[in-house]
């Protein structure tokens, strides 16, 4: 099965080498990497360029440019030509390098609708303490609004052809993860395959009240004609971040 990575970028072509880097060191995986790229500028547009003719199975995409990243991640999503995909921030980096592959090995159960791997994520003791309670409690994926126990999008391997909600940010993630544990069965791979900067000054996250944000995401999830999640779910997952001090 081929895999698609896409990787949206966004003016900080140091980080994206590195992710490029990381992704492109994979292993034994049939492979396409698309880069949807709303800079302002021609820096990614031309640094990806000169990858091209080395490693033809990268492509390059003039992304959307309506201030929505989201509408980015989608555009990348909607031309990736793999059975499976994952979603690589250019502040992410594949640390394992037969990940790809061995994320390839699990999903040829066709009632794995998703592999997730292990994830370090400088800075963040938390993620830590979450996803190892997630664990002990069975890795319930109605809890992910409030606690992410998967991590980046990079640790998260699916298929079929899904996009992210462009009407969420703080939730966007945990949402899109819920949507697609629905449809089947998950499973983990052992040891760290993913690394991530945390929380940093470029994260989208930086700029807005997250607390505030999550708790009119859950309002805006739990009254849509088709809910997403049940007054019960809406009442702890909002108490929970009324309560939060992190």
């Amino acid at each position: 099965m081929e895999i698609s990575c896409v990787i949206p970028s966004f003016e900080n072509l140091e980080l994206l080498a590195d992710c490029l880097a990381s992704v492109m060191a994979q292993r034994d995986a049939d492979l396409e990497i698309v880069v949807t790229d709303d800079s302002r500028d021609s820096l990614v547009r031309d640094h990806v360029a000169g990858l091209i003719q080395a490693f033809p199975a990268v492509r390059y995409l003039q992304g959307p440019r309506g201030g929505n990243p989201v509408d980015n991640w989608n555009h990348g999503l909607s031309q990736a030509r793999g059975a499976l995909r994952l979603l690589v921030h250019h502040d992410e980096v594949l640390l394992d390098r037969r990940y790809l592959r061995r994320a390839i090995d699990a999903m040829a159960d066709p009632g794995v609708a998703a592999v997730v791997g292990g994830v370090a994520v400088e800075g963040a003791s938390r993620f830590v303490l979450a996803a190892g309670a997630a664990r002990m409690l069975g890795s319930p994926r109605w809890v992910l609004p409030a606690i992410n126990w998967i991590g980046p999008t990079a640790a998260f391997v699916f298929r079929q052809d899904h996009r992210f909600d462009p009407a969420l940010v703080q939730l966007a993630d945990v949402e899109f993860y819920r949507r697609i544990l629905a449809t089947g069965r998950m499973k983990r791979l052992a040891g760290v395959c993913v690394g991530s900067l945390g929380r940093h000054a470029a994260q989208i996250t930086a700029r807005i009240d997250p607390r505030a944000l999550a708790l009119a995401e859950l309002r805006d999830l739990a009254g849509r004609a088709r809910p997403s999640i049940t007054p019960i779910e809406h009442a702890v997952l909002a108490a929970w971040w009324r309560l939060r001090s992190w």
